[in-house]
């Protein structure tokens, strides 16, 4: 495979367009290989249409050696002196790690590589609180013998460092591959990976993670339903200004309805 340094036009970030609360995760369709940069998205996927990497790939799907001429091009720190986010909600997308970068004041530089990856015994619900938005963000939690197609994320210390202060609903915890094998779509398999871990567990129903739900208006049906309260009725968006209003309001009926679950990641408590 050849070496070169993403050749693809750099498709501009627009500035806040695209994060209304009801949209949440702002994920799409499909999750993408890409590399952020201050001109903008370049593509890395070398093929459309492919399906997430494995352990038996033949051949890498994203050029690693294109992506540390990129960050050297650009004069950043490379990938052996970032670390690696798994990501389970809109961290996916560079769309929202540019917003976040510009949020804190554009302190940091911005290349940060988006890669595809696979990881198994892990899968994505939903932390049992509120954003301050108002929707309900994505947790990750232990599901032995599931497998699932996610993006790894690199950041260097002082992306990481803004990264983290987005967060407060979450403590970054590292996992390692023994537990939870992972494959990048460059084709490593790193011997660990940071995640974000819900701080207040995750939603549940008869003691079992509920899974993540594409959109929030599903999620606020399945609620309304498990809680009786007639907060969750009405549009999403109207569901969703009523949450932020009541950052707590969810986190304490959850917990009063027996809605909570550990993640069963190490070290993880609910509250």
């Amino acid at each position: 495979m050849p070496s070169t340094a993403p050749s693809a036009p750099a498709h501009p970030v627009g500035p806040e367009a695209g994060f209304a609360p009801q949209d949440y995760p702002w994920v799409g369709d499909a999750v993408r290989s890409a590399l952020l940069l201050e001109s903008g998205v370049v593509d890395l996927d070398l093929s459309v249409g492919v399906p997430g990497p494995t352990e038996q790939l033949a051949e890498a799907l994203v050029d690693l050696a294109a992506i540390e001429q990129a960050l050297a091009a650009e004069g950043v720190a490379p990938l052996a002196e970032r670390t690696l986010v798994l990501a389970v909600g809109s961290n996916q997308t560079p769309q929202a790690i540019a917003r976040k970068y510009r949020r804190a004041g554009d302190v940091v530089a911005t290349p940060t590589p988006f890669v595809r990856c696979t990881v198994h015994d892990l899968a994505v619900g939903h932390v049992a609180h509120i954003a301050a938005p108002g929707y309900v963000p994505a947790a990750p939690y232990r599901a032995v013998g599931e497998r699932m197609e996610l993006v790894a994320t690199w950041f260097d210390d002082e992306q990481l460092a803004v990264i983290d202060a987005t967060e407060p609903n979450y403590d970054r915890l590292r996992l390692s591959a023994e537990q939870f094998p992972l494959t990048l779509a460059t084709g490593q398999r790193p011997a660990h990976a940071d995640v974000y871990a819900s701080r207040w567990g995750v939603l549940a129903h008869d003691g079992r993670p509920i899974p993540l739900r594409h959109r929030q208006q599903e999620l606020f049906d399945d609620l309304g339903v498990l809680t009786g309260d007639d907060r969750f009725q009405g549009g999403v968006a109207e569901v969703c200004a009523r949450m932020a209003a009541e950052p707590e309001a969810l986190y304490e009926l959850a917990a009063e309805h027996g809605l909570i679950a550990s993640d069963g990641l190490p070290g993880r408590r609910p509250r």
